[in-house]
């Protein structure tokens, strides 16, 4: 009887009571993407007075060149500059310093008997043949990127996964440590506000692509020293 009891007074305490409910912590958890795989960044490699004025540059202010690229401190210095850019270059970037690099920034081959030296902003280094002088000075900034990043991975998309325009020299970010070509350096602020969907899309993009040809390296003209320098 007084066990009945007891139960009885254990039953009216439980209905009365409010259930709580304990959340159990669910076994397949999310990882958080890390911060250096949405790192957004255009890597510059500037001079730091106008080789023009003497002044301290302003970065939105650049011009590119067959050397390279300047920065100066205000746009009536461009024309200036590219009347002589052997004369910008000198006093832009006096002291050179030889990168030694082993791959093609260009190609992604190895450097060999082919190879070639050019000289951008003050940084020495080899092309694997004649073939990529030209590119390496088109897309100098680019060419840098490669060149002093060796993390870099340049994805070779040619359509932007912004715009979905041709992409345009120099014109380019880095999400991670993917290398993404762009149509404009206008399309870096929509980069900015959704990384992981343009790499994405930049990826998709690439994946459409027809592979690129073998790169054939092509031998040095026959009237030029072996050493000669391009650009000079």
């Amino acid at each position: 009887m007084v066990a009945m009891k007891s139960l009885s007074a254990l039953f009216a305490f439980l209905l009365s009571t409010p259930l709580l409910l304990t959340a159990i912590p669910s076994q397949e958890t999310t990882k958080p993407t890390p911060a250096s795989a949405t790192r957004v960044e255009v890597p510059t490699f500037p001079n730091a007075t106008c080789p023009i004025m003497g002044k301290k540059v302003s970065m939105p202010l650049f011009v590119d060149t067959s050397a390279g690229r300047f920065y100066v401190c205000c746009k009536p210095c461009f024309k200036k500059i590219l009347a002589d850019v052997p004369a910008a270059t000198k006093t832009a970037y006096p002291t050179v310093k030889v990168v030694g690099n082993k791959v093609c920034p260009v190609s992604g081959e190895p450097i060999g008997k082919e190879a070639i030296t050019v000289t951008l902003q003050g940084h020495s280094f080899e092309v694997c043949c004649e073939a990529c002088v030209a590119a390496a000075r088109a897309n100098s900034q680019i060419t840098l990127t490669k060149l002093l990043r060796q993390s870099v991975v340049d994805l070779g998309n040619t359509t932007c996964p912004v715009s979905g325009e041709p992409v345009a020299p120099n014109s380019f970010v880095l999400i991670g440590d993917t290398l993404v070509r762009l149509s404009s350096p206008k399309a870096v602020a929509d980069v900015e506000k959704a990384p992981l969907a343009t790499l994405e899309k930049a990826r998709e993009l690439r994946s459409k692509q027809p592979e690129p040809a073998k790169h054939v390296h092509t031998p040095k003209p026959a009237t030029e020293a072996t050493a000669r320098e391009a650009g000079k």
